[in-house]
């Protein structure tokens, strides 16, 4: 039966039009393509390399192949060095700041992570496990190491202090500034802050510290700490405020500025002679400030006690002299300490008084007699409790000063003391005032 499974009619394949039609224009619309892709050149914009990616590949910084832009911005132009740059400007500000734009894309968190100075700012009190990473990408940079408690609701415990300072010691090789503040009271900060400071050892030594800040003004603690084994030949900026140190001549006699506040452990003669060993040891300052703190001096009356005789202080180099009161009249010890000074290269004096009253000090007549003006001097700045007419006017008779800026209340008024002549004055003490621009114009 073979014929019985054969088909009598063989049906013929036959396609739609519609078919015939979509078919032929996907093949021509595909040719068509490649035709022109080979014909013509492609546009500019797209055969051009990324001149950033170009000078980002020759800064040795490896970019990561998922980085595109997907539009232009003014961004990109710049070069990988200027950026760096950008981002260590925003460092100084922002201690986060590394961490934030290592978040933007992985270009910049691949340049934040090859610039190490933007990481070297540590700013401890809060964060233990990011600031260790921080620490990591400095890598050999110089760190700058603060506490800083105004991150923190309630004080810092010296268990807590103690932990943080575990975690910076073993680089203490690599500081380039200490900037210690502690706000509130608690026992010990000192001695859990600065306790691996003080030992002996070659551990100890900062070779790169720069400036040091230690300020507590409620430190009870009569402990006098000496600091790094005696060895920080850099150190030039020094402020201290609630603290007895070591004033030994090899760790702080290339001081250039110092901003000294007294614990107020000591007061009289004692007080005194302890200021006096510190200004012998920084012979070589351009500016100092000083400060008896309202803790543990009180105003007195005149000849309350005899003061023993102290040797002058010479300061050759001093140009910049910042003399501040906190209590109701002008400590003896201030102005015993002011008129031993020797200072003859002193441009600018400024006698502050912090707490603004308006009242004027019953001893300024006093000070202005112990007092020895140097013939540098050109301006005096006087603010609140040391302003008074009799002072203002002894002030206008010194030939040598030129410029008085007397602050009574908020605003500054500066007076501009002329001459006619060598040795001849006004008789006006006060010539011509002038505003705050004004007189920096003036004066350059």
């Amino acid at each position: 039966m073979p014929g019985t499974l054969r088909r009598k009619h063989r049906q013929e394949l036959t396609l739609r039009r519609s078919f015939m039609e979509a078919m032929q224009a996907k093949l021509s619309s595909s040719l068509f393509r490649r035709t022109n892709e080979k014909s013509s050149p492609r546009p500019p914009e797209i055969r051009r390399r990324d001149p950033y990616e170009s000078r980002y590949h020759a800064s040795s910084v490896h970019r990561s192949s998922a980085t595109s832009y997907s539009s232009p911005h003014s961004i990109r132009i710049l070069p990988p060095e200027l950026l760096a740059y950008i981002f260590f400007l925003g460092s100084e500000d922002d201690p986060i700041l590394p961490l934030s734009v290592s978040h933007v894309c992985s270009f910049w968190r691949a340049l934040a992570r090859s610039t190490p100075k933007i990481w070297r700012r540590v700013v401890l009190g809060s964060h233990y496990n990011m600031w260790r990473e921080t620490i990591y990408h400095a890598r050999a940079c110089t760190l700058d190491i603060e506490f800083q408690p105004g991150n923190r609701r309630g004080p810092f415990a010296f268990y807590e202090v103690q932990r943080y300072m575990h975690l910076v010691m073993p680089h203490i090789h690599r500081w380039r500034s200490l900037n210690i503040v502690f706000t509130e009271y608690q026992p010990y900060l000192w001695n859990s802050a600065l306790s691996e400071c003080c030992t002996r050892s070659h551990d100890t030594q900062a070779p790169e510290l720069e400036d040091l800040c230690l300020v507590y003004r409620h430190n009870d603690d009569t402990k006098e700490f000496c600091l790094f084994s005696g060895y920080a030949p850099k150190l030039q900026r020094v402020t201290v405020d609630g603290i007895r140190l070591t004033w030994l001549p090899s760790l702080f006699q290339n001081l250039t500025h110092l901003d000294y506040t007294h614990h107020g452990l000591t007061d009289g003669s004692h007080a005194v002679q302890e200021i006096v060993n510190v200004m012998r040891v920084c012979s070589r300052l351009t500016e100092l400030r000083l400060l008896f703190p309202n803790r543990g001096f009180r105003a007195r009356p005149p000849n309350h006690r005899a003061f023993p005789p102290f040797a002058s202080v010479n300061f050759p180099w001093l140009k910049v002299l910042h003399l501040r009161v906190e209590t109701k009249d002008v400590p003896e010890e201030l102005i015993l300490i002011a008129s031993i000074f020797n200072t003859p290269r002193l441009s600018e004096l400024r006698l502050i008084d912090n707490v603004g009253q308006r009242t004027s000090f019953q001893q300024i007549r006093m000070f202005w007699s112990l007092y020895t003006i140097p013939d540098a001097l050109r301006t005096i700045h006087i603010q609140n409790g040391w302003y008074t007419k009799d002072s203002v006017i002894f002030l206008a008779n010194v030939g040598s000063v030129k410029w008085l800026v007397i602050r009574c209340g908020e605003g500054d008024v500066v007076h501009w003391l002329d001459s006619r002549g060598p040795g001849r004055r006004r008789p006006r003490p006060l010539i011509q005032s002038y505003t705050g621009p004004e007189f920096l114009s003036r004066r350059r």
